[in-house]
C-alpha cells in the first residue's frame, strides 16, 4: 500500500509502447497503400518507419514525491476531465476550472489541451501545441518581470 505522497504505476509502459508502435505502423501502411494505389509513389517520399520505441530497463512502480525530484506534474485526465482531485480554490460551479486563456488565477497553474483554450484548435494535439508556445511566452514575460522586480 503506497504512503501519502507517493505515485504508483501499472508497469504496462512497455507493452503500451509496443501497442502504440504496432498501430502507428498499420497506420502508416495504410497510408503508403492509399498513395502507391492512387499511383503517387514518385511523388511523396519513400516509406519511412521510425525505430521501435525504447523503454531502458523495467518500469518504475512507486516514486515518493517528495524525495523523486519531482518538480512538474502533467496531469492528463481524458475525454472527460475531472477536476475534483485539485485542492486549489480554482473551479467554477460545474467542477470546470477559471482561466483566462489557460492562465489560471492561482500563481504558477495553468491548463493546455481544454477545448476553445485560446483558439478552436486548442483541444487538438496540433492546437495544443500553439497553446503551449502561447502559454510559455506569457510565463517566460511572467517570470522576466518577476525577477525584474526582484533587482529593483
Amino acid at each position: 500500500m503506497p504512503t501519502r505522497g507517493t505515485v504508483r504505476f501499472s508497469g504496462s509502459l512497455p507493452n503500451q509502447c509496443a501497442l502504440s508502435d504496432l498501430k502507428l505502423g498499420r497506420l502508416l501502411d495504410t497510408i503508403d497503400r492509399w498513395a502507391t494505389d492512387h499511383g503517387l509513389d514518385g511523388e511523396v517520399p519513400a516509406p519511412h518507419r521510425p525505430p521501435p520505441t525504447r523503454v531502458d530497463g523495467p518500469p518504475r512502480l512507486e516514486l515518493p514525491l517528495g524525495k523523486g525530484g519531482i518538480g512538474t506534474i502533467v496531469w492528463a485526465t481524458g475525454f472527460r476531465p475531472d477536476f475534483s482531485w485539485l485542492e486549489v480554490p480554482v473551479l467554477d460551479r460545474k467542477g470546470e476550472i477559471r482561466h483566462d486563456g489557460g492562465v489560471v488565477p492561482s500563481p504558477g497553474l495553468y491548463v493546455t489541451g481544454l477545448p476553445f483554450l485560446r483558439r478552436r484548435k486548442s483541444a487538438l494535439i496540433d492546437g495544443a501545441a500553439d497553446d503551449a508556445r502561447d502559454l510559455g511566452d506569457h510565463l517566460a514575460s511572467y517570470l522576466h518581470g518577476r525577477a525584474l522586480r526582484s533587482v529593483a
